[in-house]
């Protein structure tokens, strides 16, 4: 629902999703107006794939934002990211976790943007809704992932005709 999508695309521009490598890029993005390549994609194929919400909607979010923002590259980069422009594979979606693991495999990147979890050792900062309840329970300023990845990817594929 519209309601939905807006909620979801509120806590994505906030660094509240849950997903703490999307998170730190998002903070960053409003920090500093710029973000890595890696996190620019990540923080699109969440919002248009696995929240579904439309590319223009993260678009506009980056322009207002971008220190290096340039209308041609933004959008085009968006509808790409979306899989609505120039893309051999429509149908990628990024898996927050997995990329996490592999571009930040200590955490540095997320205990810098997401302070509320520096306090996480090793890799768990990634995944914190997978602590034990007692341990979850010290990071609650931390919110729980807003959707979860397999329904997410479940929603894309159906919408998408992939079933």
């Amino acid at each position: 629902t519209g309601a939905a999508a807006e909620a979801d695309a509120a806590a994505w521009r906030d660094g509240r999703t849950g997903y703490p490598v999307v998170d730190a890029a998002m903070r960053q993005l409003r920090h500093e107006g710029w973000m890595h390549n890696r996190g620019r994609l990540l923080v699109a194929s969440f919002l248009t794939k696995t929240l579904y919400v439309d590319w223009r909607v993260g678009a506009r979010h980056f322009l207002g934002l971008l220190a290096d923002g340039d209308v041609a590259n933004n959008q085009l980069n968006w509808q790409w990211a979306a899989g609505t422009g120039t893309d051999t594979r429509p149908h990628r979606v990024l898996n927050p976790t997995t990329q996490a693991r592999r571009f930040d495999p200590d955490g540095a990147y997320v205990r810098r943007w997401v302070p509320e979890l520096a306090g996480l050792a090793g890799r768990s900062v990634h995944e914190p809704w997978r602590l034990p309840a007692a341990e979850r329970a010290a990071y609650d300023a931390y919110p729980d992932p807003i959707v979860d990845l397999s329904e997410g990817l479940d929603r894309f594929k159906r919408a998408r005709g992939r079933d």
